[in-house]
């Protein structure tokens, strides 16, 4: 299984926020309470809604694991 460790920058409600989120093959199993909707995504819908949003995100880590 492969985790990620993404971090999500943007504005909501006018302010700026910085949040994680983590990924195990590419399925989102854990986020910041701001982005916490984001719950069972996959990376490319979390990424499509960042672009619209002109958020940015990067990956911060990535680990090849057993699955739990």
């Amino acid at each position: 299984m492969i985790e990620l460790l993404a971090q999500v920058e943007g504005e909501s409600r006018g302010r700026p926020f910085i949040a994680g989120i983590v990924l195990w093959d590419d399925i989102v199993v854990e986020a910041a309470p701001i982005v916490r909707y984001m719950r069972k995504w996959t990376r490319q819908r979390v990424r499509s809604f960042v672009g619209q949003k002109g958020w940015k995100i990067v990956v911060v880590h990535q680990l090849e694991r057993e699955r739990p």
